[in-house]
């Protein structure tokens, strides 16, 4: 079901996130803004993000930072020319700081330390309206292709 979100509810120099399967596509719109050193992922948290206290559900911010680890990535892969493939999270790991309320701009802004043939291994802080809330490292193996 498309969600739908309004220009104005999007921050400036963010664009719709060309990446991602079905299961993000179910749970966003999410946005994108790379720079030269790192890629932010966001959105606008909605209700449906959120546990009974009105803040982002843990489940959802780990899974927001899952993907904002892996777009940043996959993102910075093909800025450095390697051909689009399937990338698969190995390991995260994640630090809860501070909860994230309904209607804020949740984003991921990561930076990927290795970039190798076989693992990319990244790390992020989660912002809401520009305060931390999390913090997450991963490590993405590459798979086959994409077609």
């Amino acid at each position: 079901m498309a969600h739908p979100i309004h220009p104005e509810d999007v921050p400036e120099g963010f664009g719709p996130a060309t990446h991602g399967g079905p299961y993000a596509k179910e749970l966003g719109p999410f946005w994108s803004k790379p720079s030269e050193t790192q890629v932010a992922l966001g959105l606008r948290l909605q209700r449906r993000h959120c546990n009974s206290a009105g803040a982002a559900h843990g489940g959802f911010v780990a899974t927001l930072a899952d993907l904002g680890l892996i777009h940043a990535a996959a993102v910075m892969r093909e800025r450095a020319g390697w051909p689009r493939h399937h990338l698969t999270t190995v390991s995260l790991s994640l630090d809860y700081l501070a909860p994230a309320k309904e209607g804020c701009w949740l984003e991921v802004r990561a930076e990927v330390s290795r970039l190798g043939r076989n693992l990319c291994f990244t790390e992020g802080v989660m912002l809401a309206d520009g305060r931390r809330v999390a913090r997450a490292s991963g490590v993405m193996a590459v798979l086959g292709p994409r077609e």
